[in-house]
């Protein structure tokens, strides 16, 4: 094969790489793939944890890269920070997540997403919700907010230069936000679930509430890229189709079997080869992390 034919194939993987970097990049700020309980949709009083297995000061990085055969492309970051901080005269857990690019591949592709809530401590209620998508050219921006008592959720959407879009949306069951659903689920009792055992979970996005598939799989022993090996319950979560993903979309999940619950490695098939987030830093967890074997 020539040069110039092998550049051009590196290039066309490149581009479908960054296409499925933006799935990444919400499936790790979309933790809630999990489940919102173990079993049915549960009712709104049961959508609070009775406990959190998160704590303030918590900081938690990935990596993303695109892997075909014996090629690696580092693709990007993926941070997550939490913190104890008062929001509009209430305490609250503010969660951020935010995802980009590295500079070497932004000629392809250039990514810039934040996430970020805040979640009133006494309630596991959600008070505001804010997410800002910055995608090659493409620019989102969405606050939503949530009345419980109302179970509504009111959410202004604004797309690149057209008019800001106000809609409102009607609670299902447990319906949380993109972050606040995340750890909600980390702080439950993993122990309940099933072997082959598929959940739903319902999650505001923009001017829709999306339902989220998922599949426990079982444990396995997984090595995540800096050679540590980690105790993790596998999952396969299916995302469904609307205008946050253009098809169907399947991640593979590895979550670590302890009292943290935090992903540890997450793959997602692309047409050729896959793309791949890899735990790279813990810091401030609340529990020790099921690390089995470090590498030294």
């Amino acid at each position: 094969m020539g040069t110039g034919n092998f550049t051009n194939i590196a290039a066309l993987q490149a581009v479908y790489m960054m296409r499925e970097f933006r799935v990444i990049v919400r499936f790790l700020s979309l933790l809630g793939w999990m489940i919102p309980a173990f079993g049915p949709a549960p009712v709104f009083s049961q959508c609070k944890p009775s406990g959190v297995a998160f704590c303030d000061g918590e900081d938690i990085s990935y990596e993303v890269v695109f892997n075909w055969g014996p090629i690696w492309i580092k693709a990007g970051k993926v941070d997550f920070q939490t913190e104890l901080a008062g929001f509009k005269g209430k305490p609250c857990w503010c969660l951020t997540s935010t995802g980009k690019t590295v500079p070497s591949i932004e000629f392809l592709f250039k990514v810039r997403d934040t996430y970020k809530t805040w979640i009133d401590t006494s309630t596991y209620h959600t008070i505001e919700f804010q997410r800002y998508i910055y995608e090659s050219g493409y620019q989102l921006q969405n606050t939503s907010w949530f009345d419980y008592r109302n179970r509504l959720i009111i959410s202004n959407t604004k797309r690149n230069e057209a008019p800001l879009v106000t809609d409102t949306l009607r609670m299902r069951g447990c319906s949380f936000d993109m972050l606040a659903s995340c750890f909600y689920v980390r702080s439950m009792n993993f122990d309940t679930l099933a072997p082959n055992q598929s959940f739903p979970i319902n999650i505001a996005i923009d001017d829709s509430i999306y339902t989220i598939s998922v599949n426990l799989l079982g444990r396995e022993i997984i090595e995540t890229a800096d050679g540590n090996h980690y105790a993790c319950l596998k999952f396969v979560a299916t995302m469904v189709a609307g205008t946050v993903f253009e098809e169907d979309q399947e991640a593979f999940i590895w979550v670590s079997d302890d009292r943290n619950h935090i992903p540890v490695y997450i793959e997602s098939k692309i047409i050729v080869g896959s793309v791949k987030a890899f735990l790279t830093t813990a810091k401030g967890l609340k529990y020790p992390l099921a690390l089995i074997l470090q590498k030294k």
